[in-house]
């Protein structure tokens, strides 16, 4: 070491040794590991997974290379992590996510990726490669097939809430319009709030349009059927789910969401109908929704559910046993309702033998529920009794609003508590199994 360099180093000696010391430690294990686990727990959180899959795909790497305790907490916007090694360092990583989609091809393939890495125990460069080649398999369908997608939800819903041949095509000639509207304001990242209101504002113009020139007997059937596309009600359940599972935070937060979006929807909506009306003065009757035969409805809840399933890229052989959980909801929902069972009731068992099956498949097939749950869900949104409400709100009926937003509310609840109500036997179960196990 020269003599110049002496005086800098005695000149400031806690300066440069502190980052030496720094820079020593950032490339420690227990940091390469926590930053790895926190990258795979991203990718997860970006592509819709779920909080507590989320939070425990962080854990279940750190126990499996057996680095220590580690801490995490999760909201749908945020990945908290922390790590206290054996020899008492604490590494800390926080990652912001801020943008995230629906990609069940995503979920399905990190989800494989984690269960790799914790049976393999691979070296940290080596798990990172193969964190990045599983980045680039991700399948995406292309712009044709998203179209489709849109045009299968609006047809489909369109007719199982009550539709006839023309709400099907109007309901998917709004879908259309909703899906490009989406595509196109995406480009621009602007805020859920502004995206809700202008394709809720379009597609329920479009929907008035078509049922004044002749091409659509009911258009309010037409305009809930595409509006199944922008209706939070995964996001609703979810909240619900989070909430009642412990995730206090993570519910609040997406309750939030689905609030915000909710008053999109009914700005947009009831600016799209007034105008429309305005323009067509002679919009004022609404024809009662078709009450179609149990084997129609499912029937329409299946494509309508396809739709979804395209739309939020599923790919696979699991592709049918995923969408025949649909026909599973919907049937089992609809006879109880015919044998007099209350409907909040109907919902919950429903909603149960949905996630029953969603686990025992992904049990079957080694994949993760969250497939086979979401497509079995989709019927058993209330998406007609959300639009209900927000019209019952844009025409002032503060009462009817009132109730129809509680019973609404309460759909979702018994959804939500039915898919945890099983989920949670599952998981106390595989505990029971992993801890007889143990004892042999």
């Amino acid at each position: 070491m020269t003599a110049p360099e002496n005086e800098r180093r005695a000149l400031a000696p806690n300066g440069e040794e502190r980052a030496s010391k720094k820079n020593d430690r950032k490339g420690s294990p227990d940091e390469e590991l926590l930053e790895f686990a926190v990258s795979l727990a991203n990718k997860l959180q970006a592509c819709g997974a779920e909080t507590y899959r989320v939070e425990d795909t962080i854990t279940r790497i750190i126990k499996a290379y057996g680095c220590g305790k580690v801490d995490v907490f999760v909201i749908p916007s945020c990945i908290m992590a922390s790590l206290e090694g054996e020899d008492g360092t604490l590494e800390t990583k926080i990652r912001r996510l801020h943008r995230s989609e629906t990609l069940l091809d995503g979920i399905e393939r990190y989800s494989a990726l984690c269960r790799r890495i914790c049976k393999e125990k691979p070296d940290i460069a080596e798990a990172r490669r193969l964190l990045d080649e599983t980045e680039k398999s991700v399948r995406r369908y292309g712009s044709l097939i998203y179209y489709l997608s849109a045009l299968l939800i609006g047809a489909g819903f369109g007719v199982f809430f009550g539709g006839g041949l023309f709400e099907a095509i109007a309901g998917g000639l709004c879908g259309v319009a909703t899906g490009a509207s989406l595509k196109f304001i995406g480009r621009f990242n602007v805020n859920p709030f502004f995206t809700s209101f202008v394709c809720s504002f379009i597609l329920s113009f479009l929907a008035n349009v078509l049922a004044a020139v002749g091409l659509c007997r009911n258009a309010d059937i037409a305009t809930i059927g595409a509006m199944m596309i922008l209706v939070p009600g995964f996001l609703f359940t979810n909240s619900m789910r989070d909430v009642i599972y412990g995730d206090t935070m993570s519910g609040v937060n997406r309750l939030v969401q689905v609030l915000i979006i909710a008053v999109a929807l009914v700005i947009g909506t009831s600016a799209g109908v007034s105008l429309a009306r305005y323009v067509f003065p002679e919009l004022n009757s609404v024809l009662e929704p078709i009450a179609h035969p149990i084997w129609i409805q499912c029937v329409a809840g299946l494509v309508g559910t396809l739709g979804f399933g395209l739309m939020f890229n599923m790919h696979g052989r699991g592709m049918p046993l995923a969408l025949f959980g649909s026909i599973v909801s919907w049937l089992v929902c609809s006879l109880l309702m015919k044998a007099g069972m209350k409907e909040p009731a109907c919902y919950l068992v429903a909603a149960a033998c949905s996630s029953c099956y969603a686990e025992i498949m992904a049990r079957i097939r080694k994949f993760p529920a969250t497939s086979y749950l979401l497509c079995a869900l989709v019927p058993l949104i209330p998406g007609a009794g959300i639009y209900y409400t927000m019209d019952f709100i844009r025409r002032g009926m503060a009462p009817e609003a009132y109730t129809k937003g509680l019973a609404t509310a309460a759909i979702a609840g018994a959804v939500a508590i039915g898919v945890l109500l099983m989920s949670t036997a599952f998981r106390m179960w595989g505990e029971w199994r992993k801890r007889r196990r143990a004892g042999k």
